[in-house]
């Protein structure tokens, strides 16, 4: 029994040290929507990588591009990146404003730019 749990405790240890570090929510910015982009395979962008910024567009520590993107990396799943996408372009088309939710540290980044939680329509 006491090898069985010095085998499991130095797993676990083992595991705990090797896992990434994780980004973290915590900031949130609210504005209206500048620009929704699309972007093109022909670059070197991921494939469904869509970027848009905002009219109080934060300064983010994330490479090169002071905006926000969605891809499969940063939003895993493909009917959030639609739902996300249709969100942006009628809130850019009524001229609303959106809420969304980053890690202001650029700790969450995607292709050089800062990846999202969340985006509310307001």
């Amino acid at each position: 029994m006491r090898t069985f749990l010095r085998v499991t405790t130095g797993m676990l240890l083992a595991l705990t040290l090797t896992l990434p570090a994780r980004a973290t929510y915590n900031a949130t910015v609210t504005g209206t929507v500048t620009f929704v982009q699309q972007m093109s395979t022909s670059l070197w962008f991921s494939p469904e990588s869509t970027a848009f910024g905002l009219s109080t567009q934060p300064s983010i520590n994330c490479g090169g591009y002071q905006q926000f993107i969605i891809s499969p990396t940063s939003v895993t799943d493909a009917q959030t990146r639609r739902d996300i996408v249709a969100l942006l372009l009628s809130a850019k088309a009524a001229g609303t404003k959106v809420e969304v939710g980053y890690d202001s540290t650029g700790g969450f980044c995607d292709q050089g730019m800062a990846a999202v939680y969340f985006v509310s329509a307001m």
